[in-house]
């Protein structure tokens, strides 16, 4: 109860010096361009536009990979039988140079 009140106040508080401070006169006349300022939000537009784009593409490619996996994988399954390996004769494997020498 306590906690709540004091955070209570506290908001109220700093909602009312907001609301005062907001009412008093603003400099009177034309205000410069912040350059960093216009810089800083093309920059995050640009950004966000990037982030779209990025996001865009990989949800299709996405979406292109699962229809092409359902589409793709066969009604049945296929078994398929491993076969051993030939083997080869071992003088086959020699050289003849060393069946001449031995």
């Amino acid at each position: 109860m306590l906690t709540k009140r004091a955070s209570l106040l506290t908001i109220l508080g700093l909602l009312t010096t907001y609301m005062a401070s907001a009412q008093t006169a603003a400099a009177s006349g034309p205000q410069p361009i912040d350059i960093l300022g216009w810089l800083a939000w093309f920059v995050a537009a640009v950004v966000l536009i990037f982030g779209v784009m990025t996001a865009s593409s990989l949800a299709a490619v996405a979406a292109e990979a699962a229809e092409a996996d359902l589409n793709d994988k066969p009604a049945t399954p296929v078994h398929v039988v491993a076969q051993a390996p030939v083997a080869t004769p071992p003088s086959a494997a020699v050289p003849t140079e060393q069946l001449v020498a031995a």
